[in-house]
């Protein structure tokens, strides 16, 4: 790779829930780029091994570790142990979440407790460590939704619990901003992933590709550029921002 390329070398990354998905694919853009890349699964051992060994096909220092995002003493405990191990903390990409479709009159509490819980809770857990143990002028950023513009149907308290991370993510800019940190958010559109083919049916999934102007869903490889961009040096200025990255879908 040319040296452009590689222009996260010396900087220590951490993707929470960066072994699937669009997390894998936002740990191999920084760890192309020469980043020491620690990621963080929950449950997926296997997929975490699978993932480790891609990166280090990049030629760096690349490990997994188990971690909850919605237990703050687990968050704490992982950053701790990645500024420890590694000297410092210059990126952290935040990636988990969880999608209940139903209207707001028949959501539970438990249903209300675990999108709070893995969509608002985990990223408050990271930012909050973040703001702790990154770096002067080091990255923050965290997944949100375009749904969040939409705020309706059975999306409504899904969208509602990323929008609260987009307010958390604009306090949390102007907080750190003297230090040059900068703290983000990207929103994408229906990826074509796991996760979303998990929480939606095939009549669902054939409406939104019918609805892309692009004709096809998001790929992780449309989103990872972006939030590639957002940690490095060219985005210095951009902070407290969501960008919505959705192929025109909303």
């Amino acid at each position: 790779m040319s040296d452009v390329s590689r222009d996260l070398v010396g900087k220590v990354a951490l993707v929470v829930g960066g072994t699937r998905n669009q997390g894998a694919a936002f740990a191999e853009n920084v760890a192309a780029r020469g980043a020491t890349t620690v990621i963080t699964y929950l449950g997926d051992e296997h997929a975490a091994e699978r993932t480790v060994k891609r990166l280090a096909e990049f030629g760096v220092s690349a490990e997994a570790v188990r971690s909850d995002a919605t237990v703050s003493a687990d968050v704490d405990a992982l950053f701790e142990k990645v500024v420890a191990e590694h000297g410092k903390l210059d990126i952290v990409i935040h990636t988990p979440g969880a999608v209940i479709k139903k209207a707001l009159v028949d959501f539970t509490d438990a249903d209300f407790d675990h999108l709070i819980n893995r969509n608002t809770r985990s990223a408050f857990n990271t930012l909050r460590a973040s703001a702790r143990h990154l770096a002067d002028n080091g990255r923050y950023v965290v997944l949100s939704t375009t749904l969040t513009a939409i705020m309706t149907g059975a999306y409504g308290l899904y969208s509602g619990s990323k929008a609260a991370v987009e307010r958390m993510v604009l306090a949390a800019s102007k907080e750190l901003g003297e230090r040059g940190i900068t703290v983000n958010a990207v929103a994408p559109g229906p990826i074509d992933d796991d996760f979303y083919r998990g929480a939606e049916t095939p009549e669902s999934i054939e409406a939104a590709t019918h609805h892309s102007p692009r004709g096809r869903l998001g790929i992780p490889a449309d989103i990872a550029p972006v939030v590639g961009w957002l940690v490095g040096d060219g985005a210095a200025w951009v902070s407290g921002q969501t960008i919505r990255a959705n192929g025109a879908m909303f």
